[in-house]
């Protein structure tokens, strides 16, 4: 009889550990999961600083006047300068609500949106640098136009001028 009470006591111990261990992982992954994105948008606003000073560096100079962002890594979501909106965009989908969705808030030069998917709890975030009023960006890219990974970026202040505009060239590698 000893051996079966040390048998069901195991059975029993090891039961309740995993009952426990999922309720951990229950609980805290979509803690984890929420940070996670937190933070990735917090590392890409800091990004998205650093690209707008580098092109407002070359608007603000000389024709000829280069920069250059190596390595611009993007691990979540996707950068696109989109070269007919005059605008550098970057979108996340998440499940993490992190602000009034619909309603665009201005941090300095970045433009700031959470917009609701047609799934429930997923929302696509988005930030967006607008030069509509500053220059006409143009692009030349090896990798495509949906950026993700690990690239380098550069701008040029050609000495092309469009509606009074400096014509400003991204170049992605």
């Amino acid at each position: 009889m000893r051996k079966s009470e040390v048998w069901v006591s195991a059975v029993l111990y090891m039961s309740l550990g995993i009952i426990l261990v999922t309720l951990i992982l229950a609980a805290g992954l979509p803690l984890v999961n929420k940070m996670r994105d937190r933070n990735t948008v917090v590392q890409t606003k800091a990004l998205m600083y650093d690209i707008d000073q580098n092109i407002r560096e070359v608007i603000n100079e000389a024709p000829g006047s280069r920069r250059y962002i190596s390595p611009v890594i993007i691990d979540s979501g996707k950068l696109v300068i989109d070269a007919d909106a005059n605008q550098v965009k970057w979108s996340m989908l998440t499940g993490n609500k992190m602000m009034e969705p619909d309603i665009v808030f201005k941090e300095g030069v970045l433009n700031i949106k959470l917009s609701e998917t047609s799934v429930i709890d997923e929302y696509i975030m988005e930030l967006w640098l607008d030069y509509s009023s500053l220059a006409d960006l143009t692009v030349v890219s090896e990798v495509g136009s949906e950026l993700e990974g690990r690239f380098s970026l550069g701008a040029e202040h050609t000495s092309d001028y469009t509606d009074n505009l400096p014509v400003i060239q991204i170049q992605v590698k």
